[in-house]
C-alpha cells in the first residue's frame, strides 16, 4: 500500500536565453520551419534530435528565460511528424541543475533523453506552451487583449519532445516552440494553464473502460480554450462544466487522440466559484494485456488541457490551498467504497491499485477520494515524518500505516458508510 501511495502522490503532483534556441542547425527540410519572433516581440526555443528507426523516446532540453521575464500572450508550435506532443514547462529552478531529480549527471543544456518523462527528471511547477498537433493546434493559442501568461525573470524552462519512429529510417525531429510577449504595461490580467490529469486508468485485456475526473473550481475563472490528451486506445473524450446545482453542459467532445482538436469559445467561459469541471475518457483496448496509465505508447493517459485567467494557482494543477489535490476520481463499476480500499490494499501492482479505483461505482466517488486525498497528503501532513522513507524504526515497522489509520480516520469512516445508490 505504501509503493501505490507515493506513487499517486507523484502523479497527483502533476500530469515547462535569450533570442532563440535555434542554433543546432536545421537538418530537417521537409519540416514545416517556423521563424524566430521578431526582435522584442517574443522568443524561440528549439529542440533538435534524430530519433533511431523503431524508437519510442521522450528527450529534453533546459533553457533560461531572459532575465525581465516573460509576458506570453500567443504561442505557436511547429514539429516534425512523428511526435505525439511537443510541452514547454516551467520548473521551480533559478539555474540549470547538473543532474536530474533521479540522480543522474546530464549537461541539460543539450537535448538529453527523459524517458521516464519531464516530471520525474525535473522539477517541474507549471506548463506555458505546446502542441499535441503538428499542423499548428496549440495548448496557449491567443489570450485575450490584456491577458498574458507569465514566466518569472531567469526561470529555468524544460522543453520535453514524445517521439514514435515507426519507420525503417532515423527521424530528424525538429521542434520550435515560439512565445509571442507584451509589454508589462499592458497586461491586465495574468492567465494560468489547466493541466488536468487522471491517473486513475485501467482498460483490460480485449476490453473497453472508462476514466472521469472532476475538479471543483473554488474562484472564479474564464476559459479561453481546451483540448483532450489520450493515447491510441482512446476512442471518446468529452467534458462538461458542472454548475452550482449539479447541471452538466458539454463544453467539449472528441474522438481523436492525435492530430486533438482544439475548441476555442467564441467568448471565454465563464466559470464560477463553487462550479466544477469534469472530464471522461473512453477506452477500447484490442491487445492481449492489461493497459493501464503511463508515459509511453503502451499505457494511456486522460487529461484536459486549456488556458484560462485570471491565474489561481490551485486550478492549473487541480489542488487546494495547501498544494493538496482537489479532485475526486469518479469509477464506472460497482464496487463500494468499502470493497474499493480493500481492494487497493490487497494488490501487488500499480496497475492493479488504479484498476479498484475504476471498478469503484460512481455513488461513491466524494467518499472514496476523501480517502486517497489523506493517503497522497500523508493525513495532511500529520505522517509526513512517520512515512518519510526510511523512518520506520525496525521495532516499529509499522509507524505509518498507524498514523495515516488514525489520520484518516474520519474519511475512513464516511468510506466505510457509503453506499452505491
Amino acid at each position: 500500500m505504501r509503493t501505490s501511495i507515493v506513487l499517486i502522490a507523484l502523479l497527483g503532483a502533476h500530469a515547462l536565453a535569450g533570442c532563440t534556441s535555434g542554433d543546432a542547425g536545421d537538418p530537417s527540410p521537409d519540416s514545416d520551419r517556423l521563424e524566430s519572433p521578431p526582435p522584442g516581440a517574443g522568443v524561440q526555443y528549439r529542440m533538435v534530435s534524430t530519433v533511431a528507426p523503431g524508437q519510442e523516446i521522450e528527450r529534453c532540453k533546459l533553457f533560461v528565460a531572459p532575465p525581465e521575464g516573460l509576458y506570453v500572450n500567443r504561442d505557436e508550435v511547429r514539429f516534425s511528424p512523428g511526435s505525439h506532443h511537443v510541452v514547454l514547462y516551467k520548473t521551480a529552478y533559478r539555474e540549470i541543475p547538473a543532474e536530474t531529480r533521479e540522480g543522474v549527471a546530464v549537461d541539460a543544456t543539450e537535448v538529453h533523453d527523459c524517458n521516464s518523462g519531464a516530471t520525474a527528471a525535473w522539477e517541474i511547477t507549471g506548463v506555458i506552451a505546446g502542441s499535441q498537433s503538428y499542423e499548428g493546434n496549440s495548448f496557449l493559442g491567443e489570450l485575450p487583449e490584456g491577458v498574458a501568461l507569465r514566466v518569472e525573470p531567469g526561470t529555468v524552462l524544460v522543453m520535453n519532445t514524445h517521439y514514435l519512429n515507426a519507420t525503417a529510417a532515423p527521424l530528424e525531429a525538429d521542434a520550435r516552440v515560439n512565445l509571442y510577449t507584451i509589454p508589462p504595461e499592458q497586461v491586465e490580467q495574468e492567465a494560468g494553464m489547466l493541466f488536468h490529469y487522471n491517473p486513475f486508468i485501467r482498460v483490460p485485456a480485449q476490453g473497453e473502460s472508462s476514466a472521469r475526473m472532476r475538479c471543483p473550481i473554488a474562484e472564479d475563472i474564464s476559459l479561453v480554450r481546451v483540448q483532450s490528451h489520450m493515447h491510441r486506445r482512446g476512442v471518446g473524450f468529452v467534458a462538461h462544466h458542472v454548475r452550482a446545482g449539479g447541471g452538466m453542459e458539454e463544453i467539449y467532445a472528441n474522438e481523436a487522440w492525435e492530430q486533438v482538436p482544439v475548441k476555442v469559445f467564441d467568448a471565454p467561459l465563464e466559470v464560477k466559484a463553487g462550479e466544477a469541471l469534469d472530464f471522461r475518457c473512453d477506452y477500447e483496448n484490442t491487445e492481449p494485456r492489461d493497459v493501464a496509465q503511463g508515459l509511453t505508447t503502451r499505457d494511456e493517459m486522460c487529461m484536459l488541457i486549456g488556458p484560462y485567467f485570471p491565474r489561481r494557482p490551485g486550478v492549473d494543477n487541480c489542488s487546494d490551498e495547501h498544494g493538496v489535490p482537489a479532485e475526486t476520481w469518479i469509477g464506472s463499476g460497482a464496487a463500494t467504497c468499502a470493497d474499493t480500499l480493500a481492494c487497493t490494499a490487497a494488490v501487488a501492482s500499480n496497475a492493479d491499485f488504479f484498476g479498484c479505483v475504476v471498478d469503484s461505482c460512481p455513488g461513491v466517488a466524494e467518499q472514496l477520494a476523501g480517502v486517497l486525498r489523506c493517503q497522497i497528503s500523508a493525513g495532511y501532513g500529520a505522517c509526513d515524518d512517520a512515512c518519510a522513507e526510511g523512518a520506520e524504526a525496525p521495532e516499529s515497522p509499522d509507524a505509518c500505516a498507524a498514523c495515516m489509520a488514525d489520520a484518516c480516520a474520519a474519511e475512513s469512516s464516511a468510506c466505510a458508510a457509503a453506499a452505491c445508490d
